[in-house]
Parts: structure tokens; C-alpha cells; sequence
């Protein structure tokens, strides 16, 4: 069954390397007149300025600078809710002063209109932070370069900076007649936003960006199509992911009723059921990640809600098949997706899914197994009820086979290191 991977991990668990412990720190602004309203403009339910927060945070910046003119309430509200970027904010007032440091520190600077992911800011400024500026190459050769500077660089600018004047076009110009040392992303998000077209550009990168390493063929080509519609409804409602998790629940339990003793028809709306509720349960993890409510207790209960849906499936299709046994191979069978849910939550990153046992296993616990499991049953059902009973008994050994796979796999994983 599924290997139930939580979607919902909390933001300090997702966030990279800490960088070189040279960067002094990091500093959002403005690169023109237009970047103020652009700044406080919502992308994917949180502001620019607030996801540009969150990246430098998540990329290891412990101080992040931002001129007070970006202040508002979406900061405000950001803050209350992620204790560790309250702390590392530091609101720069006109006529501050600049930053203390060596001539050499390096500072990031980030323009509060731009869609950066951390993995890119992270890729800037690791291995080793530039003593010498550097700047995105995705960003050079326009108005609002994602940067490095020195920070004697940033205290010539600093008037500026700290009142948030525009210092788009300044910076550029640095870079350049600095002779910037130019670095490649090999991966992640960038989007220069410039204007409300570029916003929504952004927006659909960003909704692009939501699936997870786990997602089988029909989560990226089914499930994600139609769970980003949910999303998008929601994202701007007070509605939490846990909340979302509890409506995924719902419908999957009148999944499992419909496959107790089920009709053939029954059984195909039990399908129907199941997929709409892991539809849902994408967009719990997705609204999750793009509004920074990521947390532990989403993740377990994720986790929980997932293996809850597949072993009662699991128990419902035995008790189908009829029998005085086969309660019993149902409740082996539940058992054993439970297990393997458990098991599986702790197989080792395997470098090529597929290319050796512990690949193998995740692709047997995809989701896609599950639908191949679920429309096998509503076939059997309709046309050869007899072989209800061996394909019960197949999903029972099957669970147990599959969860002592993963234990093994795990056991040489760790005897290995």
C-alpha cells in the first residue's frame, strides 16, 4: 500500500545546509517606484515579502534586515506564526546604522519582488560565501539582481537600503562595474515579478513547484491537477491543513463503508470515494507549504489518516469475500498495511527509485498499486466474485511481506553506515 509520506513536514525540518558562517546576514529591497505595491501583493496566499522572508530563513540567513516601509500586516501575521523568522528579523528605520562587520562579510541581498526559493538562495552563497559580490545568474542582466555584496558594498548603499528607495538600477550597476562573479542555479524557483503579469506567472510556477518526491504517476497526472483547484479556492480562507486532513478523512471512512459487504455498485462509488479523499489530501500538504503552516502534528496526522483509509479498505474488501475466515485475513491484512506504513515512513533515500530493493519497495507502495488493488476488487465483484477470497488473501500476505521487506532493507541500510 502506500507508503503514506507526510506532506506536512515543519518548516525548520525542510530547510537546507546552514551557510558558510561568514554571510552576515540577509537584507531585502526595493529594486523600483513599483516594487512597494508589488511587494505586498499576494503569490500563492502569502505575500512577496513574506515568502522572500521565509526563503532567506530557510536558506540560513539568522539575521534578515528589511527596510520598515515593507512592514504590514501579512508580516505581522507571518511572524506570529513562525517564532524563528520573528527573531531573525531586524526592522531598519531611515537614518539607521549600517551594519557592523568586516569590510569583507558578505551580505545577501534579495529584492522584495522577486519569487526565490531557498534552494536557490542556498546555492548563491554555499559552498563558501563570496568575500567578492556575486549574483544570480537567472538574475544579472536585469533591474533586480539577487546578490552577494561585501559589506562595505552594502554600507554605500546603506541610506537607501534602510529608508527603501528604490536601488535596483544602483545595484546592478555595482555588480557590473564590479565584475560580479556570475552563479548558475542548477535548481529551484526564480521569478523576477515586475508587474501583475509577472505575478501570475509566478503564481502558476509556484502552484507547478507543490508536488513531493513521494508522487506516483497518478498523483502528478490526476491527483495534483485536481487537487490544486481545491487549493487555490482555499488558500485565502481562514480553512487550516489539519481541518483539510479531517474532510480527507471523512470521505475516505465513506470509502471503507462502501467497500463493507459491498455491491458491485457500491464498491465502484467506494472508488470514486477513495480518489476524491486523496484529492483532498493533496491539497491539505500543498496549502500547507505554500502558506507556511507546515507543522509535526500535521505530519503525523497525515501520516495517521492515510494508513487509517488504506487498512480499513483493506478490511472491508475481506469481509466482502465472505467466509468465517476471512474477517480474520482482514484484520492480518489491515495489520500489515499498517506495518508497512509504519516501516516504509523510515526506508533510506535511495539515489534511482527502482535501481536496487529499497527503489523497488517505494514503487510497490505507490499510490498506483493502491488504484490497481481497489479497481481489481470492483472487477471481481461484478464478474467473479469467487476470486474475492485469494485476492483478499494476496493483499494479506502481500502487507506482511512488504513491511518485513522494509525492515530488512532498513536493518542493512543502518548495518551498512
Amino acid at each position: 500500500m502506500t507508503l503514506s509520506t507526510p506532506e506536512t513536514l515543519p518548516l525548520a525540518e525542510r530547510a537546507g545546509p546552514a551557510p558558510p558562517a561568514g554571510l552576515g546576514g540577509a537584507l531585502l529591497y526595493l529594486p523600483d517606484a513599483a516594487a512597494l505595491q508589488l511587494a505586498a501583493r499576494p503569490v500563492g496566499g502569502r505575500t512577496l515579502t513574506v515568502r522572500n522572508l521565509v526563503a532567506a530563513l530557510s536558506a540560513g540567513a539568522s539575521v534578515i534586515a528589511v527596510p520598515s516601509i515593507l512592514r504590514s500586516a501579512a508580516v505581522e501575521r507571518a511572524l506570529a506564526r513562525i517564532p524563528g523568522l520573528a527573531t531573525a528579523v531586524r526592522w531598519l528605520e531611515p537614518g539607521c546604522r549600517p551594519p557592523a562587520g568586516p569590510a569583507d562579510q558578505p551580505w545577501l541581498l534579495v529584492p522584495a519582488t522577486s519569487l526565490v526559493q531557498a534552494s536557490v538562495l542556498q546555492e548563491l552563497i554555499t559552498p563558501a560565501a563570496p568575500r567578492e559580490a556575486a549574483v544570480l545568474a537567472a538574475s544579472a542582466t536585469g533591474p533586480a539582481p539577487v546578490a552577494v555584496l561585501p559589506c562595505a558594498a552594502v554600507g554605500a548603499l546603506w541610506s537607501r537600503l534602510a529608508a527603501g528607495t528604490p536601488v535596483g538600477a544602483s545595484l546592478a550597476r555595482l555588480l557590473q562595474d564590479g565584475e560580479a562573479q556570475v552563479r548558475e542555479s542548477t535548481g529551484g524557483l526564480y521569478v523576477a515579478v515586475s508587474d501583475e503579469t509577472a505575478r501570475a506567472q509566478a503564481e502558476k510556477a509556484l502552484f507547478d513547484t507543490l508536488g513531493i518526491e513521494a508522487d506516483s504517476g497518478i498523483d502528478r497526472y490526476f491527483h495534483r491537477r485536481c487537487s490544486r483547484w481545491i487549493t487555490r479556492f482555499l488558500m485565502d480562507t481562514p480553512v487550516t491543513p489539519n481541518q483539510i486532513s479531517m474532510v480527507s478523512l471523512a470521505i475516505g471512512s465513506i470509502a471503507i463503508w462502501c467497500f463493507w459487504r459491498a455491491t458491485p455498485l457500491s464498491a465502484l462509488w467506494g472508488v470514486i470515494l477513495y480518489a476524491v479523499a486523496s484529492i483532498v489530501d493533496h491539497a491539505d500538504g500543498e496549502i500547507a507549504r505554500l502558506t507556511f503552516q507546515e507543522s509535526r502534528l500535521g505530519a503525523h496526522l497525515d501520516w495517521a489518516i492515510d494508513t487509517i483509509i488504506h487498512s480499513g479498505l483493506v478490511l472491508g474488501m475481506a469481509v466482502t469475500a465472505g467466509g468465517q475466515l476471512m474477517p480474520l485475513v482482514g484484520v492480518l491484512g489491515a495489520l500489515g498495511v499498517t506495518l508497512s506504513a509504519l516501516f516504509a515512513r523510515h526506508l533510506p533515500p535511495e539515489a534511482e527509485v527502482g535501481a536496487n530493493a529499497g527503489g523497488l519497495l517505494k514503487v510497490l507502495g505507490s499510490r498506483d498499486l493502491v488504484y490497481a488493488l481497489l479497481l481489481s476488487f470492483v472487477a471481481f465483484r461484478w464478474l467473479a466474485p469467487s476470486l474475492l477470497h485469494p485476492l483478499a488473501v494476496v493483499v494479506a500476505l502481500g502487507s506482511q511481506a512488504y513491511w518485513i521487506a522494509c525492515l530488512a532493507r532498513i536493518h542493512r541500510s543502518r548495518r551498512g553506515r
